[in-house]
């Protein structure tokens, strides 16, 4: 909040109060690897590996392009499975205490969210656009990242109420976060939230189904379904996003109004490719701050095409990778009802990954990093840690 405050009123600083935040959280997170030499092993060898493209460019002509900058690029595009690899141990020790107080961080991080978010009604804050009061989110400086977190952080809470068959505070919590995605007008916050709290009866927590569970999912459907869509029609009809949808509605076609001029900023950045990558730095990339440059400023804010024009086929392959170990254990982990959270954690999963191919800012997220390796932890929770909460 602070770092939105000066950031916010043009206050001058060599490196933002954000920027030193994040830093002293990766070096204690380093700290902690040194207990590990295999996870130190991994996170210094890929984040080497990422920076292969800015070592390049400073070979061959560091003009536009800045190595500082992409240093702190990589660091963020790291940071959630930095964050995973110093959770999966504190969550392996089943250690009852540490456990629930990484359940009371999630809730306490959720109550500064969605505080600073209502600021709004107060008049405090700032709009998410230059024009108008859309989109208001309270002191924090940062774009669609906002949306990103309040999905993780609800989720998590949200899965924890259904658990524990509080079914009247699940529909009331529903509602409030309808209320803060459309304060935020997002179109990424109001249907994320409204697609995980759907599928959260759904996706059964074991893997047993009966007919009582199945009952209980109809009963709250049938309430909460048409009350959440009559309260959300309510909030947006009468809030400034409405008369934004309306205006690009009107102006944009059907995919240009969905993905907000993304598939235009796309084929700028394809055509920037083409034309002024070399056969190395197709594949290889040309690191964050160069292909900001070649771009006047802006990126395309959809992460895997991101993660294509700053590093390349090889950047591009190895997200794939990742995503592809981290896929193949969470398969392996769902056949087990004793690890009640992976099913929830495969769901975020999947939601996680079609919002960063549709909107961006999510895996590179400063904000949402910590929180992403947090939730992907929770894969790892056993049945009889379940009482740590």
């Amino acid at each position: 909040m602070i770092n939105g405050i000066l950031l916010k009123s043009n206050n001058v600083l060599p490196v933002s109060i954000g920027q030193i935040f994040k830093t002293l959280v990766l070096i204690l997170i380093f700290v902690r690897f040194l207990f590990s030499v295999k996870y130190l092993i991994i996170s210094i060898f890929l984040f080497f590996l990422l920076l292969i493209p800015s070592f390049y460019q400073l070979v061959i002509n560091s003009e536009n392009s800045s190595f500082l900058f992409d240093i702190v690029k990589v660091s963020r595009y790291l940071l959630p499975l930095f964050s995973l690899l110093f959770f999966i141990p504190i969550i392996r020790r089943k250690d009852q205490s540490i456990i629930r107080m990484l359940f009371n961080l999630v809730k306490f991080s959720y109550i500064i969210l969605v505080g600073n978010i209502l600021l709004k009604l107060f008049g405090l804050g700032y709009p998410m656009y230059e024009e108008g009061n859309i989109g208001s989110k309270g002191y924090f400086f940062a774009g669609n990242e906002i949306s990103v977190l309040l999905i993780i952080l609800a989720s998590i809470i949200a899965f924890d109420l259904w658990l524990r068959k509080r079914r009247g505070l699940y529909i009331l919590f529903l509602i409030l976060n309808i209320m803060v995605g459309v304060m935020v007008s997002s179109k990424t916050g109001l249907i994320g939230i409204g697609l995980i709290f759907l599928l959260i009866p759904i996706k059964k927590p074991t893997r047993k189904f009966g007919l009582k569970k199945l009952k209980g999912v109809i009963i709250t459907s049938i309430i909460a379904l048409p009350l959440g869509l009559l309260v959300t029609w309510r909030i947006i009809k009468n809030s400034p996003i409405f008369d934004r949808f309306s205006f690009f509605w009107d102006k944009l076609d059907f995919w240009t109004f969905v993905l907000s001029s993304r598939n235009k900023f796309f084929g700028r950045a394809y055509e920037n490719y083409k034309e002024n990558y070399n056969l190395i730095e197709k594949f290889i990339g040309v690191g964050q701050s160069k292909y900001e440059a070649l771009n006047q400023g802006k990126i395309v804010e959809m992460d895997v095409a991101d993660i294509f024009f700053a590093y390349g086929i090889f950047g591009l392959i190895l997200f794939l990778f990742l995503t592809y170990v981290l896929w193949i254990q969470l398969l392996r982990l769902r056949r087990y009802s004793a690890f009640y959270f992976a099913n929830f954690v495969f769901l975020m999963v999947l939601v996680l990954l079609s919002i960063s191919t549709m909107a961006g800012h999510v895996f590179s997220s400063g904000m949402a990093g910590i929180f992403i390796g947090l939730l992907i932890s929770l894969m790892y929770l056993k049945l009889d840690d379940k009482t740590s909460k």
